[in-house]
């Protein structure tokens, strides 16, 4: 593999045939005549290796040696002399030279030193990579993770500052952690920076490098980064889907950044996006986790609640009918036989009697309704695919209303208007799934709006062979960068300690299983509605 090589030498015709030879090696390979020169090169790219004479004027090569290991530790320098004296090739090697070649070169001495030095350098870049990668992903701290590669991509780049920009569930950058910026002005030109990279990116996702060595035509604009100071913008990307912004910047004169910089940069951000990755899917597969465990609860307890809370509803429907064959004993005018034929109530003891009949009414309503919640939480903890008969799709639907009654009752006036004879193929609670994460959705959407009305409507009907139900919120509705996206597997505007951005996609899922579709429409501030379109059984008669 070809690497990267600046040869400096005050003699042309000895610069000339080692550019030759490297050159048709594979290298791509700079000249410069003296010290000064080649610290002008080594200012505006990079490089693999630096191959130098020991005596030229201005500046010799063993300070020249110094001066390369100070502004770039990770290039490796050989130094070449005709003057091999002990006390030379002492300081050459304590200053850092890879090694030390005697002048006039012999060929195959020069390719083995240069092959040599190049596998060295690309085994430190790879072992630096492999050793930051390895902090990255050993980060079990999930909240750590972006201190870790802001950490890392500085030590890496040998930047004096590096911020992360994170997208907030709006889409809008914030920092997600900063280090060696110098003041509150100079977070905010990063911030800028990756704010500008973010609005390009539907035109190029290519990194930008910007500073004395010129621009990126991007950013031609740009006026805010002052002239000592240099910026590498990587945007860090899956897909079409932004994961976020990494600015790196370098205050050094001597030293900015530069496009050659970009393969390094490249490799680490690529390890950024993967640990982003890594780090979203563990949080949201410890999310599906404990939801699966919740479902194993939830059916357990639906169990253990079902049959005392069936005994108690018999209970209460006896106590109910005993309590009317009494009231009609003690106070014949009840049971329409005529007065004076029993005992008679007065009026206190007649609403005693009511009060307590009524009281008893509502605890057989309300164990009632116990028993229907459990009977539909065993039903969809079952997840049975084996019903793939016809059934009244309205039963799932007002099934999905009674479970997810505690949460939509707080947040809004529920209003049902339901087309009767609707009959679809498939499993009920699959279809109850459907509806019951589409009423939570809309339930937390309005749960903290505090527009005009606050309500959900709940319709169905038929149109030709398909059975519509539309399930409509007048909350503040879906930002229109995030409506193609909201069945994403994933894709949560919510945050992760209220939705894991699974259900939406687990309900298309179920729909398109069943041969139907889902679709959404919303408006800014007027609500959002989803419509699920399934093949209903033909109507008697057609």
């Amino acid at each position: 593999m070809g690497g990267q090589i600046l040869i400096v030498d005050d003699e042309r015709d000895i610069r000339q045939l080692l550019s030759d030879m490297l050159s048709l090696e594979g290298h791509e390979v700079t000249e410069a005549c003296n010290g000064s020169e080649a610290l002008e090169r080594l200012r505006k790219a990079s490089f693999d290796l630096v191959v130098t004479d020991v005596r030229m004027p201005s500046l010799g090569g063993v300070e020249l040696l110094r001066r390369v290991r100070e502004a770039s530790p990770s290039t490796e320098v050989i130094v070449a002399t005709a003057y091999a004296e002990l006390e030379t090739a002492i300081e050459c090697m304590r200053a850092g030279a890879f090694d030390l070649l005697r002048k006039p070169f012999k060929l195959q001495e020069l390719f083995s030193c240069v092959s040599r030095a190049l596998e060295k350098r690309r085994f430190n870049v790879s072992t630096d990579l492999v050793r930051l990668s390895q902090a990255l992903f050993e980060q079990n701290a999930l909240e750590q993770l972006p201190r870790a590669i802001v950490e890392s991509v500085r030590s890496f780049m040998s930047a004096d500052a590096v911020l992360l920009a994170l997208p907030d569930t709006d889409g809008k950058l914030q920092v997600a952690h900063a280090h060696g910026l110098a003041d509150e002005k100079e977070s905010a030109l990063g911030l800028s920076l990756g704010e500008r990279m973010v609005r390009l990116l539907h035109q190029d996702q290519t990194p930008a490098v910007l500073g004395p060595l010129g621009g990126d035509w991007r950013f031609k604009d740009f006026q805010e980064l002052p002239p000592e100071v240099s910026a590498l913008l990587l945007p860090l990307t899956a897909g079409e889907r932004l994961l976020g912004v990494l600015v790196v910047l370098r205050r050094s004169e001597t030293r900015p950044l530069s496009r050659g910089e970009l393969d390094r940069a490249s490799l680490l951000s690529s390890h950024a996006v993967l640990a982003l990755e890594n780090g979203r899917m563990a949080g949201q597969l410890s999310a599906s986790e404990r939801m699966a465990s919740m479902g194993l609860v939830a059916a357990g307890i639906s169990h253990e609640i079902n049959n005392p809370a069936s005994f108690v509803l018999s209970n209460l429907s006896y106590i109910q009918e005993g309590l009317a064959t009494l009231g009609r004993s003690l106070n014949p005018e009840l049971d329409g036989r005529p007065a004076g034929t029993g005992p008679v109530w007065g009026p206190r003891e007649q609403e005693e009697f009511e009060s307590v009949l009524q009281a008893v009414s509502e605890a057989h309503e309300g164990t009632r309704r116990i028993c229907e919640i459990v009977r539909d939480m065993r039903a969809l903890s079952r997840m049975d695919d084996a019903a793939t008969g016809w059934f009244e799709l309205n039963e799932a639907i007002r099934s999905a209303l009674r479970i997810t009654r505690a949460e939509t009752t707080p947040a809004a006036t529920v209003i049902v208007d339901l087309a009767e004879g609707l009959h679809v193929r498939g499993s009920p609670s699959r279809v109850s799934q459907i509806f019951s994460n589409l009423l939570i959705n809309a339930a937390q959407a309005l749960a903290d709006w505090k527009g005009p009305r606050r309500e959900i409507r709940v319709s169905s009907h038929r149109v030709g062979d398909r059975a519509l139900v539309e399930v409509a919120d007048t909350g503040p509705g879906i930002a229109p960068e995030h409506l193609s996206r909201v069945f994403q597997p994933f894709f949560t505007t919510k945050g992760m300690t209220t939705g894991t951005g699974l259900g939406l996609s687990i309900s298309r899922d179920i729909v398109r299983r069943l041969g139907g579709d889902i679709e959404v429409q919303s408006e800014r501030g007027v609500g959002t509605v989803f419509t699920v379109s399934l093949p209903a059984r033909p109507a008697e008669g057609t």
